[in-house]
C-alpha cells in the first residue's frame, strides 16, 4: 500500500542512492549525452526532500509538489519526462490517501505512457520505458514491489544488451551504445537498489 509516509520515505531513500551513486549516473550519461544525469536526479530529489513538509494526505497533490520540484531544478529533457510524469500521476490519485496494488501499477503505466509520447519514443528504443514495461508486467503478476523493481530494471539492462540506443543523443554514436546501457534504465535499475 502507498500512503503519504510510504511515500516520504521512498523519497528519502532515493535521494540518499542518487548521492551515492552521482558520479556514476554523470559518466553513464557522459558516454552519450550530456553527462548531467546525476545532476538531474539528484537536484530533482533534493528538491522534493525539501518540500516535504508540504506533503499532504493527498496523494495528487504531493506527486504535483514532485512534479513542480523537478520543473524548478532540472532543464533537462529526463527532468521534464519526469515532471510530466508526476503531474499526470497526481491527476489520476486525486483527492486519494493510499493507492491499492491496481493503482500502483496504474502509476507505472501513467509514466510509461508519459515517456513514451513526451519523450516521442517506443518500446524497444533501449530506453528507461522498456524497464517501465518490464515492471508492469512483472507487478501484474505479483506484489513483492522490492525484489520486482530490483530484478525488472536488471532484467531490462541484460534484455538490450548488444542492442542500439534508437533516440535521443545516442543515436549519433550508432553501434558503440550497442556496449552500452542507456542512461535512464542504468540509473533506474541503481536507485531500485535502495529498496
Amino acid at each position: 500500500m502507498l500512503n503519504k509516509e510510504v511515500l516520504e520515505s521512498i523519497f528519502q531513500k532515493l535521494l540518499s542512492q542518487a548521492k551515492k551513486s552521482y558520479d556514476e549516473f554523470n559518466a553513464a550519461d557522459g558516454k552519450i549525452g550530456d553527462g548531467d544525469l546525476g545532476v538531474t536526479i539528484l537536484n530533482g530529489l533534493e528538491e522534493i526532500n525539501n518540500n516535504k513538509a508540504n506533503f499532504k494526505d493527498d496523494l495528487g497533490i504531493n506527486f504535483m509538489l514532485c512534479s513542480q520540484a523537478f520543473v524548478k531544478k532540472s532543464g533537462s529533457s529526463f527532468g521534464t519526462l519526469i515532471a510530466f510524469s508526476f503531474m499526470n500521476i497526481s491527476k489520476n490519485l486525486k483527492g486519494k490517501t493510499e493507492c491499492s496494488h491496481n493503482e500502483i501499477i496504474g502509476i507505472f503505466e501513467t509514466s510509461l505512457k508519459t515517456i513514451l509520447e513526451r519523450g516521442k519514443t517506443k518500446l524497444g528504443d533501449k530506453t528507461i520505458a522498456d524497464s517501465f514495461d518490464l515492471i508492469i508486467k512483472k507487478l501484474k503478476d505479483g506484489q513483492n514491489y522490492s525484489e520486482i523493481f530490483k530484478s525488472a530494471t536488471k532484467q531490462a539492462l541484460e534484455d538490450f544488451k548488444g542492442k542500439k540506443i534508437k533516440i535521443g543523443r545516442a543515436r549519433m554514436f550508432e553501434d558503440k551504445t550497442k556496449d552500452l546501457d542507456d542512461p535512464g534504465m542504468f540509473a533506474l535499475n541503481k536507485l531500485t537498489e535502495v529498496f
